[in-house]
């Protein structure tokens, strides 16, 4: 096989005298591709504080359900609060009254230019919301302030899988969620 350089040809590659390849590429992460290229990068987070009093409980924060194809690739969650205080993240809970008298969370698209929505169910709990069921794969402890919990990606939500967030403050605080994924149908980088 005999390859020839196209060197100074728009579409084709040039070879070198040492018959290496010039190329250039550009290197992105899969989140930054979905948001570019198919603008499917979303926020979702509770849209401001939430005010807990009931101390030393367990408080339902946030809970979103995956709805759609393909799979929603989390890439980080951000929890913040105004006091010290224990976060539990919940595998595909079941009930409470985080779901049932929960109102309507955020979920917004990263890229700003893109119509793209996701088929989520996204809630935020309020003071003294309960949560049943689940399992508990993660927990942290946040000093006043935020932590930010990286995923990269591998946290990864197929249709009717969903989680949740609850928090114990030691004290009267408000608290917050952010959480940043992206939709992937299946496509093959």
């Amino acid at each position: 096989m005999i390859i020839e350089s196209g060197a100074g040809n728009r579409y084709k590659a040039e070879v070198k005298s040492n018959n290496k390849l010039a190329t250039e590429a550009v290197v992105a992460s899969r989140a930054a591709y979905q948001a570019d290229v198919e603008g499917q990068s979303y926020l979702f987070s509770t849209g401001g504080f939430i005010s807990i009093t009931t101390v030393d409980t367990e408080t339902g924060i946030f809970y979103i359900k995956y709805n759609g194809e393909g799979h929603l690739h989390l890439t980080s969650i951000r929890t913040c609060g105004t006091a010290s205080n224990l976060w539990k993240f919940y595998k595909n809970p079941t009930g409470g009254t985080l779901i049932s008298a929960a109102t309507a969370a955020e979920s917004n698209n990263t890229k700003f230019d893109s119509s793209n929505t996701v088929d989520v169910n996204c809630y935020k709990g309020a003071n003294g919301s309960t949560l049943t069921g689940g399992t508990v794969i993660e927990n942290w402890i946040n000093a006043m302030g935020h932590s930010t919990e990286e995923f990269d990606g591998v946290l990864i939500l197929g249709k009717n899988d969903s989680l949740a967030l609850t928090c114990q403050v030691p004290s009267s605080a408000s608290v917050c969620v952010r959480i940043l994924g992206f939709v992937d149908a299946g496509v093959v980088l």
